[in-house]
């Protein structure tokens, strides 16, 4: 049986910035899951996590906090609760002028779908409406 590690939001932060001692931890980590020796998990709250502090911290624009979320949920060997409703959000949020927690919300609302959407977000509506 092949081991899990599960990540949270500072790891990946460290391997995305480079920053150490963080850094020099999860590079081999990942390489181990790239080969398949081990399986990374990230809860799902770590990806909205992660594009806040990308974007309201470290300034990082839109389309590359995508195209990393993008690349970490993308990899084989990394396992979060529900991977399309992630990579659906990170969808709708890059051709969107959604929030990510709100393409997050409309994906959950798609996949649910209740009889009804009530929100006061008028982006939210537009958007649930097509």
């Amino acid at each position: 049986m092949t081991k899990t590690v599960a990540v949270d939001t500072n790891v990946l932060l460290d391997y995305r910035l480079k920053r150490n001692p963080g850094f020099n931890k999860i590079r081999p980590l990942l390489e181990d899951c790239l080969d398949g020796r081990i399986r990374i998990f990230i809860p799902s709250i770590v990806f909205p996590e992660l594009e806040w502090v990308l974007r309201s911290f470290y300034k990082q624009p839109k389309e590359l906090i995508v195209k990393f979320l993008e690349s970490l949920v993308a990899l084989e060997g990394v396992s979060t609760e529900n991977k399309s409703a992630i990579q659906n959000a990170l969808s709708i949020f890059s051709q969107s002028n959604l929030t990510f927690t709100d393409s997050i919300i409309l994906t959950q609302i798609e996949n649910f779908k209740p009889d009804e959407f009530l929100t006061f977000d008028e982006n939210l509506k537009k958007i649930y409406q097509k």
